[in-house]
This record gives structure tokens, sequence and C-alpha cells, in this order.
């Protein structure tokens, strides 16, 4: 009987909590630096947050270790609904390349929902020459093992795809992990790195500049945004077709309620026109799925990017 109201009296305590939460400032872990497009997503949707909630939704980025740092400090944060972890999807597949990763996102993680979607560009700096997949092929088998793609971190979709595409095309490419989107997009720019596997949203200006060129996106449809950029599966590399996303995560534990209005209120501000607009203009694609449907998205992401990395002999150093 005393364990049967233990149990009851904390139900009722974690239903009260939820229901005067939230009382104080939340907080979004980014686990990448400022500049990529996690970052811009996390912001956009902090700002309305903000006003939903009543209280200061807080962007707090925490770069490092290829994601590793800032979301082992969100695992091992209170589930309490005042910390979350605002992340991409480099972060799911870390233990596949990284040793010794502190986290499990099934163990550690409760998902909350998915905020976008997007394609990955592959993309040259200005001075490189070579402007279609085809040209960028016979570039690196004509120079092998001396051509170099930037990405946003180890076991990232990024660094995945660029692996694809090395042995879907047969070239010989070294792989640069960067802490983050910023960082690499910063050195593809500035041509320390001369070719790059990354998120839309940053390169989009530069490539409008001229100062790089995508030449293609890893996903089987073109990217409405800018329909004149081929696909790699339409390039010569058939049925090559991989994304990215972004979403908010909660330490296990956190109570249901608070994960259902988190939800309900992203999901809310993404279906808003003007929010919809500023996140097409970096690249982004709203989505707002429900927990569930996000935790379908992880586990069958998990699945294929398992495989993938056995098929790629990819091994965790």
């Amino acid at each position: 009987m005393r364990t049967l109201l233990l149990v009851a009296g904390l139900a009722l305590a974690a239903a009260a909590h939820a229901q005067t939460w939230p009382a104080k400032p939340v907080r979004f872990i980014v686990p990448f630096p400022p500049g990529g497009s996690t970052d811009v997503a996390a912001r956009t949707v902090a700002e309305r947050l903000t006003r939903a909630f009543g209280q200061q939704v807080v962007v707090d980025n925490r770069g490092g270790g290829g994601g590793a740092i800032g979301t082992v400090e969100a695992a091992r944060a209170a589930p309490d609904g005042y910390t979350l972890l605002f992340v991409a999807d480099p972060v799911i597949t870390l233990h596949l390349v990284v040793k010794n990763v502190q986290f499990d996102m099934q163990r550690d993680f409760a998902a909350v929902t998915q905020v976008t979607t997007q394609p990955i560009a592959v993309a040259v700096h200005s001075q490189v020459p070579v402007r279609t997949v085809q040209e960028l092929i016979a570039y690196a088998k004509a120079n092998p093992g001396k051509l170099s793609f930037a990405h946003s971190g180890t076991g990232s979709g990024q660094h995945m795809s660029g692996e694809l595409l090395k042995k879907m095309a047969g070239i010989d490419i070294v792989h640069v992990p960067y802490k983050g989107g910023g960082p690499a997009v910063q050195d593809l720019v500035a041509g320390q790195v001369p070719m790059g596997v990354l998120g839309s949203t940053p390169l989009i200006p530069h490539h409008k500049s001229g100062r790089i060129r995508i030449i293609a996106f890893t996903s089987k449809e073109r990217f409405a945004p800018m329909p004149e950029i081929p696909t790699l599966h339409e390039s010569g590399l058939a049925g090559f077709d991989t994304t990215q996303w972004l979403g908010i995560l909660a330490p296990k534990g956190t109570p249901a309620e608070i994960i259902s209005r988190v939800h309900v209120e992203t999901a809310k501000a993404l279906a808003q026109p003007d929010v919809k607009e500023r996140l097409a203009q970096a690249a982004l694609q709203a989505v707002g799925s429900t927990p569930r449907e996000f935790d379908n998205l992880i586990r069958a992401d998990l699945e294929r990017w398992t495989a993938i990395a056995k098929e790629l002999k990819l091994e965790p150093q």
C-alpha cells in the first residue's frame, strides 16, 4: 500500500509540475557553434516559444566533440523541462565512428519533435576547376588523395554522405571534420579546404556571391529553393538519397505533459507563414512532427546509417 501511495504521490507531483511549467527560463542546448543551420533554426523557434511560454527560451551553444559535449550535458540535465536539446542528425550516429561516446540517444533522451529537414549540399571553392559532379569525379580521379571535403563533424550525415559519395564514385578524397557547420563553411569560403559536404543553409549566400559553387544536392528529388541544381542521383550516382534534420529532444524522464506542450507550441510556430518563410530563406523546410513520429525517424535513421557504416567498413576511432 505504501508503495502504491508513493507512486501515486510522485505522479501527482509530476502532473502539478507540468501544469506550472515553465516558471523560469528554458534552455535550448545547441551542441554546435553559432552560424550553422542548427543555430539558425534554434533561434527562430526559441523566439516563438518565448512568446508562447511567457518565459525566455535561451539558446546555449555548446560546441565540441562533433556534438558530443553539448549532448552529454543535456543528457545529464534534470528531466524537468528546463533543459532541452536542439539537435541535428549527426549526433545520433556519432557512436558509429567515435569510440566511447558518453550518451545513448534511446536510453538518455525522449523525442519531442522534428523541426526541419533539408538536403545536404556538395560544394567546391570557386578556384576548384569543376562545375558538375562528373567533372568533380574526373578531377578527383586525376588527383587521388589531394582533394578533401569539409563536414560538420565525424559521424554526421554530412560525413557519411561524403563517404558514400567516395564509394559510389570510386574516388579517393579525404574527409576533414569540423566542430559544426559554421567553421567548416568559413574555411570552405576562405579556400582553406577545397570542397564541402555540408548543410545548405550557410552555403547558399556564398554560392550566390560566387565564392563557392554548389554542384549537387544529396536528396533524390531536386531541392525546391534551388531547382536549377541537380542531385547526385541524376548526376550518375543512381539511388543516392540522403537528407538531414533538426529536432528537439528532452532528457529521459521529462514529464509527458511538458514534452507534449513543447511539441504543440513548436508545431504551432512552424505552421506560421512568417516562420516558414524565415526557415525557407535558410533553406530549411519546417516539419513539426509528433513525438512518436520523431522517435520513429530517429530509430529508422539509426538502422539505416548503421547499415551504411558497416557497408563502408567505417569503424569507431
